[in-house]
């Protein structure tokens, strides 16, 4: 066998190889159950790094800012404009448009908004609400903090990072099973402003995306989808 025929064969199994590997890739991106929810996964059970300390610090402090801006706002005259997208369990969209909300103090203990149409965020997220305050008083008092949070039969994987540089944080909510594994249940993405460059000081801490999603079956969810525009001015 010859030097050139030589070299030859092992550039077309080397070719092979690489085409076998991006193959592999594709179906593996492909594969909702190597994603998790919404392409979240949610990881093993850990500490919290050093920089996702940083992060889930900076967005409590934000999420606190926010509530303390929202509490003094007359009742309903402060409105911000959002862009909604629902998809249903075959990722069709049914829904997408524009829509506004005005932030209402009446509820004793969180801000909500107040929109017209269904199917929207009503909640407003804060340092204090559901699974965040957990989270917020853990992160201010210790630099260990597990990544995940039991609660029953429930598990809650929380994990910081951020994304189009914007601090995020993602719930992914789980349920025992019969043989004590955990199967998702939903899964919630919040990306919030947190920079002087992305908004006013006013605007620190508001939900600039947040996307939440719901298992359908085994490899199908639902999803809906808030972005925030702008604030409305009268």
């Amino acid at each position: 066998m010859n030097t050139s025929f030589k070299a030859s064969a092992v550039l077309i199994l080397i070719s092979l190889s690489l085409s076998s590997c991006k193959l592999n890739q594709q179906i593996e991106n492909n594969n909702p159950a190597m994603k998790g929810i919404g392409g979240m996964d949610p990881g093993k059970e850990r500490n919290y790094t050093a920089s996702e300390l940083q992060i889930s610090r900076r967005i409590c402090a934000n999420l606190k800012m926010k509530r303390d801006t929202f509490e003094k706002y007359d009742n309903g005259k402060v409105v911000y404009r959002f862009r909604a997208e629902l998809r249903n369990c075959d990722n069709g969209v049914y829904n997408a448009d524009l829509f506004e909300a005005a932030i209402s103090n009446a509820n004793s203990t969180e801000p909500e908004y107040i929109a017209s149409r269904e199917n929207y965020f009503k909640d407003v997220v804060t340092d204090q609400s559901g699974i965040m305050k957990q989270v917020c008083d853990a992160v201010i008092q210790s630099d260990k903090v597990q990544n995940a949070i039991l609660n029953g039969n429930f598990k809650y994987s929380v994990n910081f990072l951020i994304v189009n540089g914007y601090d995020r944080y993602e719930v992914i909510k789980s349920k025992k099973d019969s043989t004590g594994g955990y199967n998702p249940l939903s899964g919630e993405a919040v990306s919030i402003i947190s920079q002087k460059i992305q908004a006013p000081t006013e605007f620190l801490g508001v939900e600039k995306e947040r996307i939440r999603y719901t298992m359908c079956d085994s490899t199908r969810y639902s999803t809906t989808k808030q972005t925030w525009i702008e604030k409305r001015n009268f």
